[in-house]
């Protein structure tokens, strides 16, 4: 039988663009079911807005990546694939377990993700639930919570930052923020509240008065930020990003 060289070349043509369809079906491919994320794992933040219920920062402390992020997750029982679309495009989510599947995003917003991001899943249609387990917010200098902020602080906010009012001044602040140790080793929270005893001279590398460095230290100590002392003049509600809740704002 003889083929001519045309219609070699006609067939390796149609072979091409058949696998070459096949490649863009199945990265393009939505899967039967779909369920729209609604805000699952955000909070109000009173303005009209939304904050992370969560926030996790840097691989030490267990985040999933370093720098900003937003884990997706998604609950779909029996389901073996799952993709998620949204400012990003369309990206697989990857499986955890029966029915879990997760997908590690940049940062976005948290208001303008409701009502658009989207997850699609194959099996049975089922009570699938979307959420932001957690995510980190870009770093950020320039943040100072002062220490009239921290004495008013509620469990939440000293959770946040994974240190304890009842913690030892002179084995925290100290050396970092405060060089001299005092004699009495008052706990955090009785420096907070006594600041015509701890609001002396300056000591230490950033010439704070043992009352300013605590808060400095605490401060410190939020997730994706750092103290900036020149921040020190300027009104709390410009430059604390967290509320005596622990919520970012």
């Amino acid at each position: 039988m003889n083929i001519s060289v045309g219609s070699l070349r006609k067939a390796a043509a149609l072979s091409f663009l058949f696998l070459a369809s096949a490649v863009f079906s199945l990265s393009a491919y939505a899967y039967s079911n779909s369920v729209t994320y609604g805000g699952q794992g955000l909070i109000a933040d009173g303005f009209g807005g939304y904050d992370l219920n969560t926030e996790l920062c840097g691989t030490a402390n267990g985040a999933d990546v370093d720098g900003p992020y937003l884990l997706f997750v998604l609950t779909a029982t029996g389901a073996n694939n799952a993709n998620i679309t949204g400012p990003w495009g369309t990206a697989n989510m990857t499986k955890f377990g029966n029915g879990t599947f997760k997908y590690i995003s940049a940062w976005y917003e948290p208001s303008t993700l409701p009502g658009n991001v989207t997850a699609t899943y194959d099996g049975r249609a089922k009570n699938a639930q979307l959420t932001i387990s957690h995510g980190c917010r870009p770093f950020n200098n320039g943040a100072w919570c002062s220490p009239g902020f921290w004495r008013n602080a509620q469990a939440s906010a000293w959770a946040l930052i994974n240190v304890s009012p009842g913690a030892a001044f002179n084995t925290t602040v100290v050396p970092g923020f405060y060089d001299t140790a005092f004699v009495a080793d008052p706990t955090l929270q009785t420096v907070l509240n006594n600041a015509n005893i701890y609001s002396g001279a300056p000591s230490g590398p950033l010439g704070l008065n043992a009352f300013n460095a605590t808060g400095a230290f605490l401060t410190n100590n939020i997730p994706g930020f750092s103290f900036d002392i020149t921040a020190l003049s300027d009104d709390d509600s410009n430059t604390c990003p967290i509320d005596h809740f622990g919520h970012f704002k």
